[in-house]
């Protein structure tokens, strides 16, 4: 019998303890990119939306004067408010917006969790200075509030480790005065990572192990006409694995073995070993369904950030999409639309004289007009006291009668001497059509000048 210097069995422990070490290796590495990945991009997302949500509430030009002046401001209170609401419905680790001089960082207006006032914490002072951060992460800042877009870092300080996202505050005259910065804790977001790839690594381990020892019992005995069965039914087995993400289909044919000695043993074996790996992709398609939850989750929040809260039509973020929409449309030549601006009469008065709780009823009982008026077009909150309607199809072609009937409900509801003051609802409609040549912001300046015109004669009229 020919000697060999490579024995077979000595080949195959080396070569499988070899592969099974690179399959952790490979299956870590890319359980770890892939999984932090799709994980920092759902937080990329959430905190966008929430920073884009915020700003898009705030008067820049008074929170500006009130970091010139040091005064609090009515908005600013509500800012405050705001802040404060937001950090523990989106469960944030730190909501706050600063502005950064001469190496020192300055708060603006920071959100103050219900935990921390169980703990007896206010809010921050306006323009209160802090000594939490080092230079080097007050540079972060200082580089975030230059930006044009939002920016995100993990940063140190004494609160602890946290993944930022910092979106500017730039007043109308196009000024950089700050940054409002949401916090998640990065403690909490490298643990989801590492529970992920844990799970995987030892899986792996557990499962390279069995198979390390299923092989070794097999190389202890000699095999002689029994492996060529075995070696046909594995061969098979390798052949219908290759590619298939079924886990039912990862059956081993018992090449029906009745040696009553370890081969037969092996091949018992390697069928519980098909059991394993069927398990072991059930695992992990339980954990990509989970990923995806967790990516539909996100989704849903992104969705929330499309409705306005009080009147629950589409918000201005919806309404800066639809822009891109329709000017798409106007490239491709296929535009046909109009637009309607609507302006709230009187709103600061109600909301002085009978508080705001009443003001948001006048909001919501005017935006209920709009809405039954133009019940086949989009209606978006872009203001306080501003709506936009973006007229398509039967609502297009009936676009002078509806506005028309706009016009004379809130022109009835405000002579409805018997109603209450906030439910006696006036606003002051223009429209304009979309015609070649036009951008959409043309059409949109048109119906805003339309529309002003026909408040200044509501002004007049009153007066």
């Amino acid at each position: 019998m020919k000697n060999r210097n490579k024995p077979i069995h000595k080949s195959l422990i080396v070569g499988s303890a070899v592969f099974v070490a690179f399959l952790c290796f490979i299956l870590s590495i890319q359980s770890y990119l892939t999984y932090s990945k799709s994980l920092y991009k759902r937080y990329d997302d959430k905190l966008d939306n929430i920073l884009n949500y915020i700003t898009n509430q705030i008067d820049m030009d008074d929170l500006y004067q009130c970091t010139l002046t040091g005064q609090k401001s009515e908005k600013y209170e509500k800012v405050q408010t705001l802040l404060n609401g937001m950090v523990d419905d989106f469960e944030l680790f730190y909501l706050y917006s600063l502005f950064v001089r001469n190496d020192s960082m300055y708060n603006i207006c920071s959100a103050t969790s219900n935990e921390e006032r169980a703990r007896g914490e206010e809010d921050m002072k306006l323009l209160e200075t802090t000594d939490a951060y080092q230079p080097a992460e007050i540079q972060k800042f200082a580089r975030a509030i230059k930006e044009e877009k939002t920016s995100y870092f993990e940063e140190d300080s004494d609160w602890g480790a946290a993944y930022t996202a910092c979106k500017p505050y730039v007043n109308s005259v196009g000024v950089h005065f700050g940054v409002i910065c949401a916090d998640i804790s990065i403690a909490e977001l490298h643990k989801t990572v590492n529970h992920y790839v844990i799970y995987n690594v030892l899986l792996t381990l557990c499962l390279g192990i069995l198979f390390g020892l299923i092989l070794i019992i097999w190389l202890r005995h000699n095999v002689t006409g029994p492996i060529l069965a075995l070696e046909r039914s594995a061969r098979h087995f390798a052949e219908k694995s290759r590619e298939n993400k079924t886990p039912e289909e990862l059956v081993f044919d018992d090449p029906d073995i009745h040696t009553n000695n370890e081969v037969e043993s092996l091949a018992n074996a390697i069928s519980q070993m098909s059991q394993d790996m069927r398990n072991y992709v059930r695992g992990l398609l339980t954990a990509e369904a989970k990923a995806r939850s967790a990516q539909e989750q996100a989704q849903g929040m992104t969705i929330l950030a499309f409705k306005d809260a009080l009147t629950h039509v589409n918000s201005k973020i919806a309404y800066d999409k639809m822009k891109d929409t329709l000017q798409e449309q106007i490239n491709s030549g296929s535009a046909t639309f109009a637009i309607v601006m609507i302006d709230i009469n009187d709103l600061k008065n109600v909301n002085d004289t009978y508080g705001h709780d009443c003001g948001d009823k006048y909001i919501s009982g005017s935006c209920n007009i709009i809405c039954t008026t133009y019940k086949h077009s989009p209606v978006y909150r872009i203001g306080g006291d501003e709506f936009v309607v973006i007229l398509r199809n039967t609502d297009y072609e009936n676009r002078n009668k509806l506005l028309k009937e706009t016009e004379k409900e809130f022109k009835k509801s405000m002579s409805n001497t018997e109603g209450l003051p906030w439910e006696r609802y006036s606003a002051a409609v223009g429209m304009s059509e979309y015609q070649s040549g036009d951008s959409v912001e043309d059409v949109f300046k048109r119906a805003d000048e339309s529309m002003y015109e026909k408040k200044a004669k509501i002004k007049k009229g009153q007066k």
